[in-house]
């Protein structure tokens, strides 16, 4: 049984600040927002690359965020953001109800990378010390 005033190593990860290029995650999504629409929308054919782009950076960057620190709400709310700045830069005004979109595809993804993260390893039938 351990002390109320004691962390666990378990407490101590869930608590634990982003630190090296964890740290920076939440903003290159947010510049990635602000300024790969730029360079995107006049190379853009058509509005749904600009669509799946969107999507896209905000999955993978849940994932990455998922597996490797743990899932907040600081990831999905500085895509929000980001996209929310490069909606009153780029796109009209109909297009608002993408940074929810965007808030919960990064969660979802930091949610379910965290729960492969934490799956046990699975146990080989064969062990290397039989002889």
């Amino acid at each position: 049984m351990t002390d109320p005033g004691e962390h666990t190593d378990e407490q101590s990860e869930d608590t634990a600040d982003r630190e090296g290029w964890l740290k920076a995650l939440p903003y290159a999504v947010f510049a990635l927002y602000v300024i790969a629409p730029a360079l995107l929308i006049p190379v853009a054919g058509t509005p749904w690359l600009l669509v799946g782009f969107i999507f896209t950076v905000a999955a993978i960057a849940g994932l990455v965020d998922g597996y490797c620190f743990r899932p907040s709400w600081t990831l999905p709310l500085s895509a929000a953001g980001g996209f929310w700045v490069a909606k009153i830069l780029y796109f009209n005004d109909g297009t608002f109800i993408y940074a929810l979109g965007v808030a919960v595809v990064s969660a979802l993804c930091a949610w379910l990378m965290s729960l492969v993260r934490k799956q046990p390893a699975p146990v080989s039938s064969t062990s290397s010390a039989q002889v």
